[in-house]
């Protein structure tokens, strides 16, 4: 076995926080990442997570990026009930055995590609999620699927619940979601996806979902939000650039 350290910082640190308590966890190999062992350290507003895995190399520790950060989060999520302190971590380099150092951050480029959207958009896109809480509240929904990868059933959801909404805020839910599927090109099966799998987790069913489901639903409900972002900003959809969306394509 070897060891990988991931570090960070954590705040606010107006009173740097130091933990006696040393948690570990062993997580399964799954599809993205190996079995690992996950050990967290808090020292003087700092924090490790050490991972022991059979196999080291760059590969395998962005493929643990993700597991090392949700078990620090985890973790702190409990300090964070106990203190009532919305504390925040970052892991921003992780340590290989023989001292070399790599900088890593928390990031999915396979949802960023998605959509069309990038830096020059900024603008046109603050304007909305600013004067429109509904819009910046959707916006905050996604963003759950790229920190808390076991609530993104949840969020996903929502997501697709608060477009129909927005869409349609007078119309019955059947034309709320007609409205969806006709002004943003996707099928219902698509929307299914994300609807029916945030059934449970919604009405506290904690059944534990794949983490190739969980990054399934992330990614169509990137696309969703990223249609109805374009739209919002272009208004309608030119059918020769969003194609219709489906389970199957997207």
């Amino acid at each position: 076995m070897a060891t990988l350290i991931y570090e960070g910082e954590i705040s606010p640190d107006i009173v740097p926080v130091t933990l006696d308590y040393r948690p570990k966890v062993v997580r399964k190999e799954t599809a993205d990442a190996p079995e690992a062992q996950f050990e967290v350290q808090v020292f003087v507003g700092r924090i490790r997570v050490f991972v022991e895995t059979d196999v080291i190399n760059s590969d395998i520790a962005i493929e643990l990026y993700l597991p090392a950060w949700d078990v620090a989060r985890t973790f702190f999520e409990t300090l964070d009930f106990i203190n009532a302190v919305p504390y925040h971590i970052s892991l921003s380099r992780v340590i290989f055995p023989d001292g070399d150092v790599m900088n890593v951050q928390l990031a999915d480029s396979a949802l960023a590609a998605c959509h069309n959207f990038s830096q020059n958009d900024l603008e046109a896109l603050s304007e909305i999620s600013l004067t429109d809480i509904s819009v910046g509240l959707a916006i905050s929904d996604i963003l759950m699927t790229l920190g808390k990868a076991h609530y993104s059933p949840t969020a996903c959801g929502r997501v697709a619940e608060s477009i129909a909404r927005l869409l349609m805020p007078d119309g019955s839910r059947k034309e709320q979601w007609d409205a969806v599927r006709q002004i943003l090109r996707v099928d219902e099966a698509f929307l299914r996806t994300l609807t029916e799998v945030s059934k449970g987790p919604r009405h506290g069913d904690r059944t534990e979902i794949s983490a190739e489901q969980n990054q399934a639903t992330a990614r169509r409900a990137w696309a969703l939000m990223g249609r109805f972002l374009r739209f919002k900003v272009d208004g309608d959809l030119d059918p020769n650039h969003f194609e219709l969306l489906t389970a199957r394509t997207a």
